[in-house]
């Protein structure tokens, strides 16, 4: 009988996608034979401890995409070979017996073979150079693609996995080698020890010409990382990583790291950017192996904050497991936020909680969209499961931790943590486990207060307007759900805001923190005498967005410097935020970056790049050349001088702040305002660059790139694409691959397309062209031509994760012509993964649209000011 006739749980729609409880497996003895470099196929044979809790006929378990032999078990002293009923439409095979297997304990066999896979999930094939790989990546669901198994994460078991290939081949898993076997014809056996309780999304395997670092350790603990060969240079910048951030978490959980070993292997091809295998990590290179010597800063922060997310993993969410992925979001929620608290901790000096700003205002307009989903989302399937990984399970879901956190207080959130993670250690756990232990922890009852959260989607506005009464001033806080696009009917939905004001005097620079829990929709509290400014988000510590009226917002333009960083940068998003849901003027956005042109932190200008990015793009071209020309006259006002004092070379000791500020400034001023000076100054180092790329300060690599391809001519694109075969270093590889897709000549931007129908571009990089080129505004056109027309073969190099980022990419085309195409075509072409993706980009086509229609007109006449008043 299938899951849905026997008792299996069922999805709400009914679909009956999960398997049945009462048949729980307890170990898989796993054995692969595979060698990538002789052949793309491998066969196997998986061996299953059953628990039957009741009689049966039937047992049935995932597989897709495999061919499944011979089928046994044995049980209760008999044995019997099973007949294989294919279920292709659940991703399952059934094994009927000739007869009913007993209650009790069973061992299922099955022999099965496949194809190594090209799409990057399951047991797929990579190259590097001329060595070819068999690597794992199995999450959500496609464990199943790799081997018969019961692919939920429910079902934890033990692995012992064993791998025959050849001789020259490392083969890295879960655990340690238990023993190597050789055999005949310069082949072997490699088996490894058995693994803890894991979910079958975590299993790993790589098997191919890796080389490893040297062993560091901490503590017990021995870390390595694996790579292609060549690039032991680069590994020992993620050693450190991994040892200071790995015995932080320690001491976070005050629990040892639960695995017997920790590899870090740099797949040279893989969908997601890294992840959490229990003893064995995969990364993408370029967040795993980097060059101190011509590595940008931000990278080096990446690097640091993936390895971290992934280790934190390995007690949230490998340790202790979601039930199922409906509770995804607890896994990467808590991942993220770990990862900044932890990094922070070890660099304070990197400002890591401004990177995690940047990742709140990206999933707060993400949020304000009507196709948004709350955290917590009943998934039916593993379509469903993939398409949520996204900003809001991961940025989202962080900022309401740290809201958490902060409202409990960092040691009762860090004991009810602890408790949690022993209670459940090596078992499932759901969302209510874990407000339970910071429940008992703290002496609140944490339910009531996440689950707004949590459950509804979005998040609110809250208007913050200074009142008089009764002689006294007081702020009025109301709270209304924010949209993207106003709605015509307000809604209901109230969230409790933990709100944290900051408020500057008029004396001085005396600054103080107002506290207060927003419980209905509108609330009034006392002010102090002599308040001059209130910021609604101090420390952007709320997950929502304050909304200052027209005085307040002046009085917070007059007071920047007395604003953290942090709170100019949301101030930035926020206010351009309004503009796009027209509850402000864009000229009040304009105000606020005019005051910005001395701003010298560079998070902040970074901050800037994407409004301003937006208005050179959409709404200035929408009023005019005249109207593009005076907006890039006016940002070479406010920020050239910044230029002109940094230079191009960096001092000897010159602080990571000023290098970050020097770039953020040159991507404003080149590839916005397009200033000729700096376009020509990026042109003139660029060819040196390429044959010594430490000739150039390494975080201004990225710019110099883009802008020289932009003038470049074929000669240069060729320079690129021969470049790119020796790179260095994966960052640098890949900042010459995304500069392909800068160019502006017609052939060139042929050229570039036609290349990720090759393999010149890996899998993983596909996208990351198709997607640069959509947002070229000389190429997009052409892009989205390419696109439909090469779709049968771009579709096999589009994982389902990737695929998704596609779509995202489509609104750059902006109008209502390309709207239609996009969603006529990805209808006859359909995505499963990315269903919500297509809703939020449609949507997006109309906002971009009705912003470029109402915000014209105020930038021009703002403009036309700024040019009278420099003119008087």
């Amino acid at each position: 009988m299938t899951a849905g006739d026997t008792g299996g749980r069922k999805s709400a729609s009914g679909a009956g996608h999960r398997l049945a409880t009462d048949c729980v497996p307890i170990e898989y003895d796993l054995h692969v034979d595979v060698d990538p470099q002789a052949g793309d196929g491998y066969a196997g044979e998986v061996t299953i401890a059953l628990r039957l809790d009741r009689a049966r006929r039937s047992i049935e378990l995932h597989a897709a995409d495999l061919a499944i032999g011979e089928a046994h078990i044995e049980a209760g002293g008999t044995a019997a070979q099973g007949r294989v009923r294919f279920r292709p439409a659940r991703e399952t095979v059934e094994i009927v017996f000739p007869h009913a297997i007993g209650s009790g304990t069973a061992r299922l066999r099955l022999s099965f073979s496949a194809k190594l896979r090209e799409d990057l999930r399951g047991l797929y094939r990579a190259s590097s150079a001329e060595h070819r790989y068999a690597l794992t990546q199995l999450e959500a669901a496609d464990a199943r693609r790799f081997f018969p198994c019961f692919d939920e994460p429910s079902f934890k078991a033990r692995f012992r996995v064993s791998v025959t290939t050849s001789a020259v081949n490392a083969v890295v898993g879960n655990s340690p080698i238990e023993r190597e076997e050789a055999l005949k014809g310069g082949r072997k056996t490699v088996r490894l020890l058995p693994t803890p309780p894991l979910s079958t999304y975590l299993v790993a395997l790589a098997v191919g010409p890796l080389e490893s670092s040297a062993p560091v350790r901490c503590g017990k603990t021995s870390i390595r990382v694996w790579h292609v060969p060549g690039k032991g240079a680069l590994t020992a910048f993620a050693l450190e990583a991994a040892r200071e951030t790995l015995a932080r978490l320690e001491r976070y959980f005050d629990l040892p790291y639960p695995y017997a070993k920790l590899d870090l292997v740099a797949a040279p091809d893989f969908e997601a950017g890294a992840m959490e295998n229990a003893g064995a990590v995969f990364f993408r290179e370029t967040l795993l192996l980097v060059d101190p010597a011509t590595v940008t800063l931000n990278e080096r922060k990446r690097v640091a904050e993936v390895i971290c997310h992934e280790l934190a993993h390995m007690w949230y969410g490998d340790l202790v497991t979601m039930a199922w992925w409906d509770d995804l979001w607890l896994n990467e929620a808590f991942a993220t936020w770990m990862a900044y608290q932890i990094v922070d901790d070890w660099k304070p000096e990197w400002k890591m909680w401004h990177g995690f700003e940047q990742g709140r205002s990206a999933a707060l307009s993400l949020d304000a969209l009507a196709s948004t989903h709350p955290i917590y989302t009943e998934v039916r399937s593993p379509a469903e499961a993939t398409a949520n990984f996204d900003l809001i399970t991961y940025e989202k879901g962080a900022a309401v931790v740290r809201m958490i956190e902060r409202y409990l207080g960092p040691k009762a959130f860090r004991t009810g943590v602890r408790a949690y993670i022993r209670k459940h250690r090596e078992a499932n756990a759901v969302a209510a486990d874990l407000w339970n232990a910071l429940s008992k922890a703290s002496g609140e009852n944490v339910e009531p207060i996440v689950r707004a959260w949590i459950e509804q989607p979005g998040f609110p506005c809250l208007s913050v307007r200074p009142v008089t009464r009764g002689g006294r001033t007081m702020l009025e806080l109301r709270q209304q759900r924010f949209r993207a696009r106003p709605a015509k009917v307000a809604d209901r939905m109230r969230w409790p805001v933990p709100v944290v004001a900051r408020v500057g005097s008029a004396r001085g620079a005396s600054v103080r923190v107002q506290r207060h829990l927003l419980v209905r929709t509108a609330q009034t509290i006392a002010l102090p005498d002599g308040a001059r400014f209130v910021y609604g988000n101090a420390d952007e510590g709320g997950f929502f967005r304050p909304l200052h009226d027209t005085e307040g917002l002046r009085a917070l333009v007059a007071s920047l410097p007395r604003l953290s960083p942090i709170e100019r940068m949301g101030l930035v998003s926020h206010q351009w935020a309004h503009v796009r849901a027209h509850l402000a003027p864009i000229e009040s956005l304009l105000e606020v970056v005019d005051a910005l042109g001395t701003e010298s932190e560079p998070d902040v200008l970074q901050a800037l790049r994407a409004p301003l990015a937006f208005l050179a793009d959409q709404i200035a071209p929408a009023a005019g050349a005249a109207v593009l020309a005076r907006l890039r006259g006016w940002l070479v006002d406010r920020f050239g001088h910044q230029m002109e004092t940094l230079g191009w070379e960096a001092a000897r000791q010159e602080s990571g702040d000023t290098r970050l500020r020097r770039a953020a400034v040159l991507a404003i001023l080149g590839e916005i305002a397009e200033w000729e000076p700096v376009v020509e100054e990026a042109d003139r180092r660029f060819p040196r660059w390429l044959s010594r790329p430490a000739s150039l300060e390494p975080n201004l690599a990225d710019g110099v790139a883009t802008l020289a391809a932009r003038t470049g001519d074929a000669e240069r694109f060729d320079a690129i694409f021969t470049a790119m075969g020796r790179a260095a270093t994966p960052q640098e590889r890949r900042r010459l691959l995304l500069s392909l897709a800068e160019f502006r000549d017609r052939e060139l931007v042929d050229r570039a397309l036609a290349l990720t129908l090759t393999d010149a571009i890996q899998t993983q990089d596909v996208v990351l062209v198709l997607a640069r080129a959509l947002a070229n505004r000389d190429a997009r056109e052409r892009a989205w031509a390419f696109v439909k027309r090469r779709w049968p073969a771009l579709r096999r190099r589009l994982p389902p994760m990737l695929a998704t980022r596609l779509v995202e990419a489509t609104p750059s085309l902006q109008t209502k012509e390309y709207r239609r195409d996009v969603a006529a075509f990805f209808k006859a072409n359909p995505l499963p993964t990315a269903k919500r993706a297509l809703a939020q980009a449609l949507e997006r086509f109309d906002l971009n649209a009705a912003l470029r229609h109402s915000a014209a007109p105020g930038l021009t006449h703002w403009l036309e000011g700024v040019n009278a008043r420099a003119g008087g």
